[in-house]
C-alpha cells in the first residue's frame, strides 16, 4: 500500500528530530561543534535523503546516484547523523566525531561513505556541485545535483561565479539549497554584511527561484517534488530556517554556532528534542 502523505510527513519528522539528537551526540562524543547550523539544516536534509534523493547507501559509489554537497561544510554532524540514519555509515561512527584518525571530523571528509567533497572552507560548493552538474550532461547521466549553502557563506564572491556559469550553462539538473537562517558566526547576518533580498539576488542570476519555511515539512517535500523549476535553469530554493532550531537554548543565537556539549548540555537538547 503506498504511503499517505501524512505518513510520510511524520516519518520524515521523526527522522529530522532523530538528526538533532544524533548531532548532540556526536558533539558532546567531540566536546563541541557545530550545533546551530546543523540543527536548522536538519529537515531540509532528513526529506533530501529519506524522500528526494536516489541514493543506495550498500553502494554509496552507484554511478546513478543523485549528489549531495554540503558546502556549509561546519554542519556536518548534521550530515552525519543523517548519513548514519540512511546506512551508509555505522551508528557508532557517530560516538567518534572529532576523534583521532576519525572520518567524521569537524568537516566532511571523503573518507567517509556518502560525502562527495571535503568541504570547510566556505565557497567552493557551489562550483564543484556545478562541475557535477554539467558532467552529468556531457556524459548523458540522468542524476541530480543538491548543494546546501550557507547564508553567511554567500559573503563568498565565489558563490557568484559559480551561480552566474550555472545559469549560462542552462543547469536544470542543479539545486542550490541556501539554508537562510539569518545569523552567521559572530553575530546577525544584518549586522555584519546584508544578503537581502536574496530570492531577487539569484533571480537576478538567471536561476528559478522558490522560498520556502526550511522547517514545514509538507513544504520542503512539495518543493523537492516540483524539482527542477524550470526546464532550462538551475533551482534555488530559499530556506528560512532557525539558527539551532528544535533546542531553545540554542536558538536564534551566534554563541550556538559553535560551542562546547557537555554532558549537562546533551541531556537539557533530549530533553527538549524528546524520545527516539
Amino acid at each position: 500500500m503506498p504511503e499517505s502523505r501524512e505518513a510520510l510527513l511524520e516519518r520524515l519528522r521523526n527522522a529530522a528530530r532523530q538528526v538533532r539528537r544524533d548531532v548532540f551526540r556526536a558533539l558532546r562524543a567531540g566536546g563541541s561543534g557545530h550545533a546551530g547550523g546543523s540543527c536548522s539544516a536538519a529537515d531540509l536534509l532528513a526529506a533530501l535523503y529519506f524522500h528526494r534523493m536516489r541514493v543506495q547507501p550498500k553502494d554509496p559509489n552507484w554511478p546513478g546516484r543523485d549528489r549531495f554537497v554540503l558546502s556549509k561544510g561546519h554542519a556536518t554532524a548534521a550530515l552525519g547523523a543523517v548519513l548514519a540514519q540512511a546506512g551508509f555509515i555505522d551508528d557508532s561512527v557517530l560516538d567518534r566525531f572529532y576523534h583521532f584518525d576519525s572520518p567524521f571530523g569537524m568537516h566532511p571528509d571523503i573518507r567517509m561513505d556518502g560525502i562527495e567533497m571535503c568541504t570547510g572552507a566556505l565557497g567552493h560548493g557551489l562550483a564543484i556541485g556545478m562541475g557535477m552538474a554539467l558532467g552529468a550532461r556531457i556524459q548523458d547521466q540522468g542524476f541530480h545535483t543538491f548543494v546546501m549553502i550557507g547564508d553567511g557563506e554567500l559573503h563568498e564572491g565565489s558563490n557568484w561565479e559559480a551561480a552566474m556559469a550555472a545559469s549560462h550553462y542552462g543547469l536544470a539538473n542543479l539545486t542550490a539549497i541556501i539554508d537562510f537562517n539569518k545569523i552567521a558566526q559572530s553575530g546577525p547576518l544584518d549586522e555584519l554584511v546584508r544578503v537581502d533580498p536574496l530570492a531577487d539576488k539569484w533571480r537576478a542570476f538567471g536561476w528559478e527561484v522558490r522560498e520556502i519555511d526550511g522547517h514545514d515539512m509538507g513544504q520542503i517535500v512539495d518543493t523537492l517534488d516540483a524539482l527542477p523549476f524550470h526546464g532550462d535553469r538551475p533551482s534555488a530554493i530559499v530556506a528560512h530556517t532557525v539558527k539551532g532550531k528544535g533546542v531553545s537554548f540554542a536558538e536564534n543565537t551566534y554563541l550556538w554556532h559553535s560551542n562546547n556539549v557537555t554532558d549537562e548540555v546533551y541531556e537539557r537538547a533530549l530533553a527538549e528534542l524528546g524520545p527516539k
